[in-house]
């Protein structure tokens, strides 16, 4: 008996009478400070042997190791304890002398310098005798060598000792041969060795053949055979060797494909499947689903396209008759679970008799009738010759055989939470703060994050010194400061929270459409392409495209004077829908209804601002205005640095959304809570925005303290100088309509564009009166006269109601309070005019001296007070 046959983890169990967790750790059993399991056991491939590791304090070794340190005993006891020989083995004399003459290579031989050895493998003959050792070595430069050793007198040779490689696990090989068992033939040895430490002895015997020119040690009839190579062509090229070499052997042949291994990338493994999370029984389900290409009774498919047989018998014997079902080969298939519509989907990857690659997405109906498999297909290369219950049956067979990997696909690039887990899911694959997330993609989207890399710390130490100093602090920090918290979406839904839009301001040449391509694109991961123009863009595709995941979408040229009435209302009421995350239902042409969830935060910029000054944008938004002649030598020095450095910006915004990916609900909220705290003096959406900036910065703050960088402090004064500059407009609040409307109609008096104000605007005894109905009036002809105000007007039932609501007209028991006062117009006659009561503290507060000046109000003293 062999020491790497003793169970491991049976043994420390039944020692320390501790059990394993899940994740196959226990508490250390030398340790006993030890409070949380350090203390784990793993299989070492290269030496084909489970080891343990103690990281409470270093130490690490195999189930000899363990016995003799925790129970006291020297090598030959602890021998003697576990059943062992006393004496070491055949192969563990010839491995330490193999191990001690590399040793000295490495220290005496130029060509070994630098060398450590990796793994020693023995090569067996067929009676389990040590014909050579292969050696694997890694190197400083990162690369891998191999070496060949033999003993021969005593003496280790540097050679193999054999003309030709030889069948690794060859002994074993031929006993399971013997005894009908199935060999699962891999491209390394260290993965046969894995292979054999997981998989029912009684039924399965790993090997490798790598490095053979021939498989003619292989002998025997009715084999079963899996071949289980690595990814990748050189994998391939290794598949199609052993087929070809077996096949005619062979009574049962699997080519085995593993679920999602592929994206381990090229030369991926059954071991590195392993250590990347999946199970025993992952790969005895990929066993059972893959195909057996000697079954005659399933379908097949060869160069000339995909096939089945028919068999008759007859008195002359069977007769085999082919039934070809299609002219090209299944290369690839996937099952898609398209999330947003909750349907089911294929994917093939198709090759044609021409040889080319073809690849096709749909509805798993397209299978249901040959009319729509075909249509599916849509092209001349590729011909189905089957009827109905061909299509059924390829259905089926493409399901189990080849669809074995499941892809969620998902509208947008999206933060989801699944499993537990806060996942990004881009166009090319999904990451969690662990790494990679298989089985998961979305479309609509350039959003790629399998390649990306962390900024390192140089990195970000220089991008910090130049970051917000592309403009003013007042407004690099806004920007900055809403694109990081726009990423942390999940959190601020999961806060119940609402994300404000971004809208960068400036004339042609200040630089808002190059800080978006430059510095806004790059940081979220995207391309120039994901960029939509406003003015171009259709309201129906800004709705569609608001619904596509909730990743930030970034629009340009907002041009409002360049859109028509109707485009700009929806614009209007998409901004304020999206505030609140609402759902819009729209009709289609076949009078069914199409639900859209608008989710994703908005960053958009353009020339001009809100139209009409709107109240309900401006308090729902960040707004920057820039202007080319603010720019300083300083600004236009760190924006060309971070011109010429997208690379690091990228990996910014990558090592941001990592951290996010980390960042649990509860600790956004709590930094929410805490800045809350700071803008006391605003009040409601003006607030919300204030906290949503300041949030992003510091989770901005995080990332550098994960770097030990300095952290950014005291840049809450430049958000309260943005939004009381940018959107209270230096007040307490935002202008509602009725305010805008009263400060409109106080210019018009000051231009000289009001008629006969006298009439309209009064004071008696200190009161003011306004004849709203008339200023209404003209204000609407104004507009319709100029169409240059920043307001859109509301009619006089609307505006009083507001007004009295608002406290500007004054009202008793519920009633507007109204005076009929004779006045005397321009002419010099004089009439009786029914007045609406303004309270007049209110309306100064306006900074309207045109409508609050007395001598612009002649009178007559016998008026009388009258309600409404």
């Amino acid at each position: 008996m062999e020491i790497r046959d003793l169970d491991l983890k049976q043994f420390i169990e039944s020692e320390t009478g501790m059990r394993f967790n899940k994740a196959n750790k226990i508490n250390s059993p030398f340790n006993a400070a030890d409070k949380t399991p350090s203390f784990s056991i793993y299989f070492d491939r290269n030496n084909n042997k489970w080891k343990f590791k103690d990281f409470s304090n270093g130490e690490q070794g195999d189930i000899l190791d363990f016995c003799m340190k925790y129970k006291g005993l020297n090598p030959r006891d602890a021998r003697k304890y576990l059943g062992l020989t006393v004496e070491s083995t055949d192969e563990e004399n010839q491995i330490k002398k193999i191990t001690g003459y590399i040793n000295w290579q490495i220290e005496h031989q130029d060509h070994m310098k630098g060398r450590s050895i990796k793994g020693i493998f023995p090569f067996t003959d067929a009676n389990n005798n040590i014909v050579y050792f292969k050696v694997k070595f890694d190197c400083e430069n990162g690369k891998k060598q191999i070496g060949y050793y033999h003993i021969k007198e005593d003496k280790v040779i540097n050679k193999r000792g054999t003309e030709e490689e030889m069948i690794y696990n060859y002994h074993n090989m031929l006993e399971a041969i013997q005894n009908q068992k199935i060999l699962v033939i891999c491209e390394g040895e260290s993965d046969a060795n894995t292979l054999n430490s997981i998989l029912p002895k009684s039924k399965y015997c790993a090997i490798s053949v790598k490095g053979c020119k021939k498989l003619e040690q292989i002998q025997g009839f009715n084999l079963r055979i899996y071949i289980l190579g690595d990814t990748g062509s050189a994998g391939e090229k290794y598949k199609n060797f052993v087929k070809q070499e077996l096949i005619n052997k062979a009574s049962s042949l699997k080519i085995i494909k593993l679920p999602y291994i592929d994206l381990l990338g090229d030369n991926a493994d059954v071991s590195d499947y392993l250590e990347a999370g999946y199970t025993r029984e992952d790969i005895l389900r990929a066993f059972d689903r893959s195909l057996d290409i000697k079954d005659r009774y399933e379908i097949q498919q060869d160069r000339a396209g995909i096939y089945k047989y028919h068999f008759k018998e007859t008195k002359d014997g069977e007769i085999k008759t082919r039934i070809n079902i299609a002219d090209f080969n299944i290369v690839e298939a996937k099952r898609m679970i398209f999330t947003d519509t909750s349907e089911e989907g294929i994917y093939l990857k198709l090759k044609s008799y021409t040889g080319e690659i073809i690849e096709r997405t749909g509805v798993a109906t397209v299978f249901d009738d040959t009319k729509s498999f075909r249509n599916f297909l849509g092209t001349m290369d590729l011909s189905f010759f089957g009827k109905s219950e061909e299509a059924t049956q390829l259905k089926q067979w493409i399901n189990v055989y080849w669809a074995i990997e499941n892809e969620e696909v998902y509208e947008g690039a999206k933060f989801i939470n699944k499993d537990g887990k806060l996942i990004l899911v881009g166009n090319d694959g999904a990451i969690s703060e662990n790494g990679a997330e298989y089985g998961l993609k979305a479309k609509n989207t350039s959003l790629s994050i399998s390649d990306n890399n962390e900024i390192s710390r140089e990195e970000l130490q220089n991008l910090c010194s130049r970051l917000f100093k592309f403009a003013s602090k007042d407004k690099t920090i806004p920007i900055i400061g809403t694109l990081i918290n726009n990423l942390a979406i999940y959190q601020n839904i999961e806060a119940k929270g609402h994300l404000h839009h971004l809208l960068i301001v400036g004339e042609s040449g200040s630089g808002k459409s190059a800080i978006l391509e430059n510095i806004i694109i790059p940081i979220l991961n995207l391309t120039k392409d994901d960029k939509k123009a406003v003015a171009s863009t259709s309201p129906a595709a800004i709705i569609k495209g608001l619904s596509e995941g909730n990743y930030p979408i970034v629009f340009d040229e907002f041009k409002p004077s360049y859109m028509d009435k109707y485009k700009l209302q929806k614009i209007s009421d998409l901004l304020r829908n999206l505030y609140d995350r609402a759902t819009i239902e729209k009709g289609n042409k076949v009078f069914s209804n199409k639900v859209f969830k608008l989710q994703r935060p908005w960053i958009m910029a353009g020339e001009e601002s809100y139209p009409n000054a709107e109240k309900a944008n401006i308090e729902r938004s960040c707004i920057v205005y820039l202007s080319k002649h603010e720019r300083t030598e300083q600004n236009t020095l760190a924006f060309e640095w971070l011109l010429e450095n997208e690379d690091i910006l990228r990996k910014f915004g990558y090592s941001l959304i990592k951290l996010i990916l980390s960042l649990s609900t509860e600790v956004y909220k709590d930094i929410r809570s805490m800045e809350s705290n700071y803008f006391t003096s605003f009040t409601d959406r003006p607030k919300n925005t204030a906290v949503n900036i300041a949030t992003g910065i510091e989770i901005f703050n995080m990332l550098l303290e994960r770097y030990k960088l300095p952290i950014l402090k005291n840049y809450e004064p430049f958000i309260l100088q943005n939004i009381n500059s940018e959107v209270l407009e230096n007040g307490a609040e935002t202008r509602s309509t009725v305010e805008q409307m009263i400060i409109l109609y106080n210019q018009m008096i000051e231009d000289g564009r009001a008629n006969n104000y006298k009439s309209v605007v009064v004071i008696n005894n200190g009161k003011l009166y306004i004849k709203t109905t008339e200023m209404i009036n003209q204000i609407f002809n104004f507009i319709n006269y100029t169409g240059s105000a920043d307001v859109i007007p509301i009619k006089a039932k609307d505006f009083k109601k507001q007004a009295s609501k608002a406290g500007y007209i004054q009202c008793k028991d519920g009633k507007i309070v109204s005076q009929t006062l004779r006045v005397i117009d321009g002419s010099g006659d004089s009439k009786v005019i029914r007045f609406d009561a303004y309270d007049i503290d209110l309306i100064n507060k306006l900074d309207v001296p045109y409508i609050t000046a007395t001598n612009y109000s002649v009178i007559d003293k016998g008026a009388k007070e009258v309600f409404a």
